[in-house]
């Protein structure tokens, strides 16, 4: 606690936890459910293909097809975008966007967010996320559950700073609930809010919350991780190789956050000039998209996986790669590709997350840099080693563009269900961090708590 802040009750940190936890998790389990029905229902029946999703086993994944009429992406992928940016612009148009972002300037303004919000933010990402547009769902989950923080502030008229810890402690439970990883959500709660500081106050409501949301969620959905993994085994002679993916990851994440926000900038600067309606930004991202993936889909059986693993979250393709089962060529594609494609998503104005993406983003670049040391040094990077570069990619890039290093680093070993490469993935970790400076995924972080105690001039 910071001189001058004030103390939250015994009865408060309950109230805030317990309150928070209960309507985090059924209002999870709700969109979640909500979003693999329109999943199933927009990419089984319109698309006809069988996408690989996270999860499967190594014999199930393999029975996943591309869709049959690749071109109907352009339709389908245009007309969610427009119906989105219609509810979000009218309604709620703070909805707009990665939401994790609108919860932290919730954080660090007056703790209020519209009562309306969470539930345009949670119709408008179904329909971005299930119609292919490249967006992760924990961003609107972060924005919903801090949503209801924000409601259950009001209801029993809690102080400035209840306000903000209530806020905070939705942004972790309803992050830890949808990736099933509790004790990352909780401990992302208190991290994520700043670049270099954290508020521990946030840590006990935020713990409670996650426990009980997640057990909620779970008794529904299963306590199985996201991922499916195989044995995976390394050596003190890899290090080097674990250190040396630091870096990379760094490079591609500024690449991600550049490109995110030059194409936000680009976007909002185009339909200012020509005086053009804000609710088609995302149409705009959409066509370009489908354009994309119809392009790539017709190059090759390689780019036509580029075209495919570039939409929705991107899970799917992540699980092929941790089976070894994408070539080389994909997994030096699909990072580019997926930056694109989640800057046109979202930098458009489009609703979702960008955590999702950027995790899918840091496990191709993690797969292809160890594919192309297992190809130059076989007997040092066996293949059954790759998928530890899936894995330290995913928490190396995340957790230095996100600036939450250790709540990524245990988010992303929750969703693997696998803490025996900790040290590998705390080595790369450290580097991708210290090479990412003060560049930030989320614009609304604020450096240290300083900058809200004290007075600006």
């Amino acid at each position: 606690m910071h001189p001058g802040e004030e103390r939250i009750s015994f009865k408060k940190t309950l109230l805030i936890g317990v309150s928070i936890g209960i309507i985090s998790g059924f209002g999870t389990l709700l969109f979640f459910t909500a979003l693999e029905y329109c999943i199933n229902l927009i990419m089984g029946i319109f698309y006809g293909g069988a996408f690989p999703t996270p999860g499967q086993s190594c014999t199930g994944i393999t029975c996943w097809t591309p869709p049959p009429i690749i071109w109907l992406i352009l339709p389908i992928i245009c007309g969610g975008a427009l119906l989105s940016g219609l509810i979000v612009y009218k309604f709620a148009p703070e909805a707009e966007g990665h939401g994790t972002d609108a919860a932290l300037k919730a954080y660090h303004g007056d703790g209020k967010i519209r009562w309306r919000v969470p539930f345009v933010k949670a119709v408008a990402s179904l329909i971005t996320i299930s119609t292919g547009g490249s967006a992760g769902r924990e961003g609107p989950t972060a924005q919903i559950a801090a949503g209801f923080g924000a409601i259950i502030s009001d209801v029993f008229q809690l102080s400035p700073r209840e306000r903000k810890i209530a806020i905070a402690t939705g942004i972790g439970a309803g992050i830890g609930t949808i990736f099933k990883a509790p004790l990352g959500g909780a401990v992302l709660a208190a991290e994520i809010l700043y670049l270099r500081d954290v508020d521990a106050d946030v840590l006990i409501p935020s713990f409670l919350a996650s426990v009980i949301s997640y057990s909620i969620f779970g008794f529904f959905m299963g306590y199985d991780a996201i991922f499916g993994t195989t044995e995976m085994t390394w050596s003190v002679v890899q290090v080097p190789f674990f250190l040396a993916l630091g870096p990379l990851c760094a490079f591609i994440g500024i690449m991600y956050i550049k490109s995110f926000y030059g194409t936000k900038t680009l976007f909002d600067k185009f339909f200012r000039t020509y005086g053009l309606p804000t609710y088609l930004k995302p149409v705009l991202g959409a066509f370009i998209i489908g354009i994309f993936v119809i392009v790539f889909a017709y190059i090759s059986p390689d780019t036509l996986m580029v075209a495919l693993g570039s939409l929705g979250s991107g899970y799917g393709f992540v699980q092929l790669a941790l089976y070894n089962m994408l070539p080389l060529t994909v997994l030096i594609l699909l990072p580019f590709a997926k930056t694109l494609t989640t800057s046109l998503t979202i930098g458009s104005g489009g609703s979702g997350g960008v955590f999702a993406p950027g995790i899918s983003i840091g496990g191709f670049t993690g797969g292809a840099f160890g594919m192309i040391l297992h190809i130059l040094f076989p007997t040092i990077i066996p293949l059954t080693t790759v998928p530890i570069f899936v894995i330290i990619g995913m928490i190396a890039l995340f957790g230095s563009i996100a600036h939450a290093p250790i709540a990524v680093m245990i988010m992303v070993l929750e969703m693997t269900g696998d803490f025996g490469i900790l040290i590998p993935a705390m080595a790369a970790l450290v580097l991708a961090c210290l090479i990412m400076g003060k560049n930030t995924i989320f614009r609304e972080q604020r450096e240290r708590r300083e900058d809200i105690l004290l007075p600006h001039n």
